[in-house]
């Protein structure tokens, strides 16, 4: 008997944890290891809704330096789609995009991948 409660007791208390999740990318333009012509923004679409606040995009060039605020736009119409917008004229190189997900539920996942301008 003690048995059944503790495994019906274990089941009730298993079943009611949430779900956590991070948000991955699903989609990102430019792609990464990608060579394109001077992007006006980077776009990345996640599998998760995300927290504006603690969702960033930062672009670096091959030296090192920012070259675009860090930040980024939520689209209100899709809260799992992130933008950067980009300077104009951005020269040939390798560049390397770093970003911050922050999932509704707070779990944060950082990473980042490069790109070439021809």
């Amino acid at each position: 008997m003690f048995k059944r409660s503790l495994l019906a007791l274990a089941t009730i208390v298993l079943s009611s944890v949430p779900a956590f999740a991070h948000a991955v990318p699903k989609a990102m333009t430019p792609a990464p290891n990608s060579t394109v012509t001077a992007p006006t923004e980077i776009s990345i679409t996640f599998s998760e809704d995300l927290d504006a606040k603690f969702s960033v995009i930062k672009l670096v060039d091959a030296n090192g330096t920012t070259v675009s605020k860090e930040g980024a736009n939520l689209d209100p119409k899709n809260t799992k789609h992130l933008t950067l917008a980009l300077p104009k004229g951005l020269a040939a190189g390798v560049y390397t995009v770093e970003w911050t997900s922050c999932a509704i539920d707070g779990h944060k996942l950082s990473r980042s991948y490069t790109f070439t301008i021809k």
